[in-house]
């Protein structure tokens, strides 16, 4: 009798099922500073932070820092620049002498600032951004006619600006100040904070930059039919208080003042960004196109070098 003959078959290969890499998600909250020219290092930053695919879910500017805010909301930071330094190109003066004698302000700064507001942003993304948004400002005091009224107001511009230039040389040296704050609660002044809800049109929205980088005689006294409006910067110049607690939140700013005497633990809970030396312009210069685009890529190389820190801080697990 045969035996049967006992084949041993090979082994049913397993197919592998390749595994699927969630791709990172990484989010954060924005906060831009003031500082006039200064506020483009900041606009290479969020351009940067955006190609990276940094979901920000909440973003806050104040002065300059609100107009960088929008840009990079409307994703025009390049041309913007492009567009601000051909601006910068043709004004050879920072005084014009020879407004004064039109009757017009000697300050070119505030019809080149409007331009680059709207060459810069975009409407439709700004108000269909599910961002949330904060600008901030200093509601200064009720709009009135009279030689009185004017007079007032000439005394609260010079009140003020003495009393914070005081604090910020007391800021540099670490010591406590207060006296913005009194000059603050002397004129019943405050601070407002503008959000999505009033950004209801082109004009409106470069109204309320405007209102928030209100710093006379540079940039007009600022009005609508109530009320005058100062520089955000007065009271607070980098808007973190706004966010969410929990919320990944990134601060950019210029100088050590901007951040003295804010609440520790907001700071230890913010990845802090300033500028790696110093910057090659200062606030009010708009007759630089060349430090313009530096002061911009200035902002793209730091925070390049900064990428692995950020991106940790920013993932979302």
């Amino acid at each position: 009798m045969k035996k049967k003959s006992t084949k041993i078959l090979p082994k049913a290969t397993e197919k592998k099922i390749p595994t699927v890499r969630k791709k990172p998600v990484y989010e954060a909250s924005l906060a831009i500073a003031g500082g006039g020219c200064k506020a483009l290092y900041a606009m290479g930053i969020g351009c940067k932070l955006r190609k990276w695919g940094v979901q920000i879910k909440e973003i806050s500017g104040v002065s300059a820092g609100a107009a960088m805010a929008l840009g990079i909301l409307s994703e025009t930071e390049d041309e913007s620049i492009e567009y601000f330094s051909e601006l910068t190109k043709r004004n050879n003066s920072n005084f014009q002498v020879m407004s004064l004698f039109q009757g017009k302000s000697p300050f070119p700064h505030e019809n080149i600032y409007r331009r680059l507001i709207r060459h810069g942003m975009n409407l439709e993304k700004v108000r269909k951004s599910k961002i949330k948004i904060y600008i901030g400002t200093v509601q200064a005091i009720p709009k009135k006619t009279g030689i009185n009224h004017y007079w007032d107001i000439a005394k609260l511009v010079t009140e003020t600006t003495r009393a914070y230039l005081l604090d910020e040389n007391d800021k540099m040296q670490g010591l406590p100040c207060n006296r913005v704050s009194k000059i603050m609660e002397r004129w019943n002044m405050q601070p407002i904070v503008y959000t999505n809800k009033d950004l209801k049109s082109a004009e409106i929205i470069e109204s309320i930059i405007l209102n928030s980088s209100s710093i006379p005689p540079v940039v007009s006294f600022q009005n609508n039919s109530k009320v005058y409006f100062l520089d955000g910067g007065l009271t607070n110049n980098l808007l973190l208080e706004r966010f969410s607690k929990k919320s990944r939140k990134i601060g950019i700013y210029y100088e050590d003042t901007t951040i003295f005497g804010k609440d520790r633990a907001i700071l230890e809970s913010t990845f802090l960004i300033k500028p790696s030396r110093k910057l090659p312009i200062s606030s009010f210069d708009y007759t630089d196109p060349i430090a313009v685009k530096d002061c911009y890529e200035m902002g793209k190389e730091d925070v390049e070098k900064l990428k692995p820190e950020i991106l940790k801080f920013c993932r979302i697990e």
